[in-house]
């Protein structure tokens, strides 16, 4: 069955580069010897079940020409207060941090070094194996401790209000050192990973989330314990799915204006957590905060790159194309070459595509400068509802509330 999927995507893809043939057939190795108890049987071939089963691998194809996820969106840093991020390393000099590099590397702790689509893992922690969730691909599994805890905690969640829930996939989160992981734009440093939602009995990986199968109830309990119990910085849903749950959210009682705040579908409010992208109705993209590690990599970055642990890490420009525009026409405007903007964004041909945006590789003799303090903002709890909500203060001259005893 998975041979004869395979040759399909691979004849129906003729013309998109090897590489990105080759991510796909990957992923549908990875995900056909993937156990499910919740599966059931095989469907035999030539049902209508082995259709959807071809549709749902069609689904797992990559979205752009150039053979990347679209997961790579940066959104500006929140201007708004938050917590800062308290590294151990802070209170450390340089001199103390590069003896403690010297006797013990893993003592300096994980950190996410630069940004998600251009970044590096430096002590990366592996999502373990667990009974409550399946890894897809453990050899790119590995996270910050920051990452790999919250991804823990929004999954206990789950199990707490419905116990005996089947197994969420877990895919990609980054290689052992960061960096570029195919098909993805980010993955890169740590802070990023892909998950499957909570669907029917006969749930695969990387299958197409839809109004008949997907689990409503599990799946808005883990996105609101994202929000609501981890530092989530982004996440991605397709726009359908975020229907789905929006819909359902409202149905149980959640508040209006907090769900305006928290899915960009239906909403006008700035800065929404949940976004659409495409590619993201087969599984929910995650990025987290990790304050810690975040900081400890802005202390130690030119200790590491000079003590060669890590490469430095790139610096971009982001540029949105238009029309006309060639890479040669980019290369000669930021002072770099074709060759570097190509391997910078994946790209196997020189064509691009006005309104997508770029990465521009600029030149750098040395370490980047660290940047400012990472400010974590507040998250986004919901107002208490009214059961919830602390006695109103008795006004003057009127009891208050009765205390027992």
């Amino acid at each position: 069955m998975v041979s004869v999927l395979c040759a399909l995507l691979l004849a129906g893809c003729a013309g998109r580069a090897p590489e990105a043939a080759r991510s796909k057939d990957s992923l549908l190795r990875v995900a056909s010897g993937v156990s499910s108890e919740q599966r059931g049987a095989s469907p035999a071939p030539g049902t209508a079940a082995e259709e959807a089963a071809l549709a749902d691998a069609h689904d797992a194809e990559v979205d752009d020409d150039d053979g990347e996820v679209d997961d790579g969106l940066e959104p500006p840093a929140d201007p708004g207060t938050g917590a800062r991020a308290h590294s151990p390393l802070s209170a450390m000099t340089e001199a103390q941090i590069e003896e403690l590099f010297s006797k013990d590397p893993a003592a300096l702790g994980p950190m996410s070094l630069g940004a998600t689509n251009a970044g590096a893992l430096f002590n990366g922690v592996r999502m373990p194996e667990g009974d409550r969730w399946e890894l897809v691909d453990p050899a790119h599994a590995w996270g910050t401790r920051e990452t790999i805890d919250a991804l823990d905690r929004a999954i206990a969640e789950v199990h707490r209000q419905f116990p005996g829930s089947p197994k969420l996939y877990i895919g990609h989160i980054s290689a052992r050192e960061g960096g570029r992981l195919s098909p993805h734009k980010s993955h890169q440093a740590g802070r990023d990973v892909d998950i499957s939602y909570f669907l029917d009995a006969r749930h695969r990986w990387y299958q197409r989330a839809t109004a008949a199968n997907l689990d409503r109830e599990r799946t808005w309990a883990f996105v609101r314990a994202l929000v609501t119990e981890t530092d989530v910085e982004l996440i991605l849903i397709d726009s359908s799915v975020q229907r789905l749950l929006k819909e359902h959210a409202l149905k149980i009682g959640e508040d209006k204006d907090w769900l305006d705040e928290v899915f960009q579908l239906g909403s006008r409010k700035p800065r929404p957590l949940i976004r659409h992208a495409r590619g993201h109705a087969n599984h929910i993209h995650v990025r987290f905060y990790s304050p810690v590690a975040q900081e400890s990599a802005a202390r130690a970055y030119p200790l590491l790159v000079k003590r060669g642990a890590i490469k430095p890490t790139s610096q971009y420009v982001r540029h949105t194309a238009k029309k006309g525009q060639t890479l040669g026409s980019l290369a000669r405007q930021y002072g770099t070459t074709v060759e570097a903007i190509k391997r910078a964004n994946g790209l196997r041909s020189t064509a691009i595509q006005a309104k997508r945006v770029y990465n521009i590789p600029r030149p750098s003799s040395g370490p980047a400068a660290p940047p400012k303090q990472i400010v974590v903002p507040p998250r986004r709890l919901p107002p208490p509802k009214a059961a919830d909500a602390p006695p109103p203060p008795a006004r003057h001259g009127e009891p208050g509330p009765a205390l027992d005893g």
